[in-house]
């Protein structure tokens, strides 16, 4: 077999099973907390912090081998030379070509695609503006407060 083959597969593999122990790991967690709960103390969270803290040490070596992988497939060039890539239709091109034709003659319609472009880039600007000035007057905390009422009271996270 390839290195370069290998390599990816080994990738792939340490990804897919960081996944299934972060995932396990989550539910674990869960189970552990709902069966808490039952017992007696409702006000208890489910999941903490420090629970999550402790499970992503506990696994971290795997994300990081897979992280190691990444960069090795990614400095020996290593790459899935099968996988799926387009087929050029000779239909496809003839039309893409005379739409770009019809569109690169229309001049008025450069017009028309400067303006809005413009338009969008002040909308933009505005938005930014006023996604600013939101933060300095406070609404950032209260839009925070009201996203994690609603987590924890409507859809019962935690």
């Amino acid at each position: 077999m390839d290195k370069k083959k290998l390599i990816l597969y080994i990738q792939s593999a340490l990804c897919i099973l960081w996944v299934m122990l972060m995932a396990a790991a989550a539910i674990h967690i869960y189970l552990e907390g709902y069966a808490y709960q039952a017992q007696g103390h409702p006000e208890v969270w489910i999941y903490t912090r420090e629970k999550a803290a402790a499970v992503f040490g506990r696994y971290l070596p795997v994300l990081l081998l897979a992280v190691a992988a990444n960069i090795a497939a990614v400095v020996i060039g290593a790459r899935d030379e099968n996988q799926d890539k387009p087929v050029a239709d000779p239909e496809l091109i003839s039309l893409y070509k005379s739409e770009r034709e019809t569109a690169s003659s229309d001049k008025n319609n450069s017009v028309n695609d400067k303006k809005l472009n413009i338009l969008r880039l002040v909308l933009f600007a505005f938005a930014v503006l006023f996604v600013i000035a939101g933060v300095f007057n406070g609404s950032m905390e209260d839009m925070l407060i009201k996203a994690v009422n609603i987590c924890t009271e409507c859809i019962g996270l935690g």
